[in-house]
């Protein structure tokens, strides 16, 4: 007989929580150097590059590159806003409380890393994906 083949698929964004803790972690970057006895130059300096650094990274972690995560028999496919489909391996996963980190590489594309959660996922999708991740299969090390 035929194994049945484990499958899931489901609409991903970055969760609006970590998006504002990461928020909250810059501007306590940039804040820092003012509580420090550094001149006000330094402090000036190191702020607005903290500031600088932090705006991008938190652009680049809120912007969402893939729209729609998916496990099929072929293999994982990662959807982008436009709906083009990209092969990806699951390179690694880690469990973070109720959040899982997903790092995947998609063919061709810089590395991808999904936190799924709370925040973006309902209890179901979570189950779904604990229980598939748990299958050997599903971790593609080629």
């Amino acid at each position: 007989s035929m194994r049945s083949v484990p499958s899931i698929a489901f609409d991903y964004r970055p969760a609006p929580e970590i998006v504002a803790l990461a928020g909250l972690v810059v501007v306590a970057a940039a804040s820092a150097p003012w509580f420090s006895a550094a001149s006000v130059a330094v402090q000036a300096a190191v702020s607005l590059a903290a500031g600088a650094y932090g705006i991008v990274a938190l652009r680049r972690f809120a912007r969402i590159r893939f729209a729609r995560l998916a496990y099929r028999a072929s293999g994982w496919v990662l959807v982008d806003a436009g709906g083009a489909e990209h092969a990806a391996r699951l390179a690694s996963h880690r469990r973070y409380g109720a959040w899982i980190a997903l790092d995947f590489r998609p063919d061709g594309r810089p590395a991808f890393r999904a936190l799924v959660g709370p925040g973006n996922a309902d209890v179901e999708t979570r189950r779904r994906l604990t229980v598939l991740l748990s299958r050997a299969e599903v971790l593609q090390t080629g």
